[in-house]
């Protein structure tokens, strides 16, 4: 995935700031929040997704060469009352910057407030920095919420008894050490080796990755964050590599979902066996889906481009559903979990 991913951080670069449209935004209002991230040594923006009423200036976000944008209306008045709060945690390591809008989007418009940070620029990290990504992301989520809390301006709009994260991909392993789950620095340092997960190992083997270099500190350590009441990932990476105690622990409600049917399951991302794990879970797969079907609608030509590069099939899926029905579902599930998990 990595091949493909650098290809499309490039148009992806171009799609930070929203572009200005004519399209309606169905109610849903986006705005920016900076996010002290004390690990990081600085400030990363966070974009803030909610049920909006007339107003402000409509935008797509995340358009680009290859995805279709999302619409919302920047800076448009929130609708009033306390509402539930979702930190989405976007999924690859060199993802564009506004790669889950989509589900950010569907969860504003069910009522939800949603907090995306974006990640840094691919380009400005070495390959070896990529490895610190694991245990920060799980610091910028938990940095999100406080620095949302923190926020005068969200007073009253958020209910902080009602606080859950979503987590695609790598954002899925942060999601999860984030309600407790701590991963084995040992287990990882293997996870390239035969029977591993596989995650990645061909990019990191190219870039003279050495996952045993890892710091093994910071990379076990514990990141749970008692203010998270649930947790919904959606193939998250990783998940052989957590201790089985920790584990074991977490009494929080997750919603696992693997893309894709039992058997076309990527090994690398089937997280079937944290059902069995956590005291709390639940399991379920999309059959019409694939380890792509999380990544934005593709445009008419994106297929085309990719099979021409020789790249993989980013904007295939499985067959049955559209990826905006696929995304509908996942969005459903999302919504149904939290909507029980966060109840008052």
């Amino acid at each position: 995935m990595r091949n493909v991913l650098a290809l499309l951080i490039f148009a992806a670069v171009a799609a930070v700031a929203p572009q200005r449209t004519a399209e309606a935004a169905d109610g849903v209002g986006v705005s920016t929040l900076a996010v002290p991230v004390p690990e990081r040594g600085g400030t990363m923006d966070a974009t803030l997704w909610y049920p909006a009423g007339p107003g402000g200036q409509s935008v797509l976000v995340g358009e680009n060469a290859f995805f279709r944008g999302v619409s919302a209306s920047q800076d448009a008045p929130a609708i009033g009352g306390s509402r539930p709060l979702v930190l989405l945690s976007q999924g690859g390591l060199r993802s564009g910057p506004n790669i889950g809008a989509w589900m950010a989007s569907r969860l504003a418009m069910r009522g939800f407030v949603v907090a995306m940070l974006r990640q840094p620029d691919p380009h400005s990290q070495s390959p070896q920095q990529t490895l610190d990504e694991i245990w920060l992301r799980p610091a910028d989520i938990s940095a999100t919420l406080t620095a949302i809390e923190n926020d005068a301006t969200l007073t009253g709009r958020i209910d902080a008894n009602r606080v859950g994260v979503l987590g695609f991909q790598i954002g899925g392993t942060a999601a999860l050490a984030i309600a407790g789950a701590r991963l084995d620095p040992a287990s990882f340092a293997h996870s390239c080796d035969p029977g591993g997960t596989e995650v990645d190992c061909a990019w990191f083997a190219k870039a003279g990755v050495d996952l045993r270099a890892v710091d093994a500190v910071r990379l076990g350590r514990s990141n749970l964050d008692r203010r998270i009441k649930a947790v919904v990932v959606i193939d998250p990476e990783l998940s052989t590599n957590f201790t089985a105690v920790s584990l074991s622990d977490i009494s929080l409600p997750v919603r696992v979902v693997n893309l894709g049917s039992p058997k076309a399951i990527w090994p690398g991302l089937n997280a079937s066996a944290l059902v069995q794990a956590l005291s709390n879970a639940q399991y379920e797969t999309v059959a019409d889906a694939t380890q792509f079907s999380a990544f934005p609608e593709c445009k008419p030509q994106a297929a085309a481009i990719l099979r021409a590069e020789g790249e993989e099939p980013l904007c295939d899926d499985a067959g049955g559903q559209s990826r905006a029905e696929i995304h509908d579902r996942l969005a459903a599930m999302a919504v149904a979990a939290f909507r029980v998990n966060l109840s008052r």
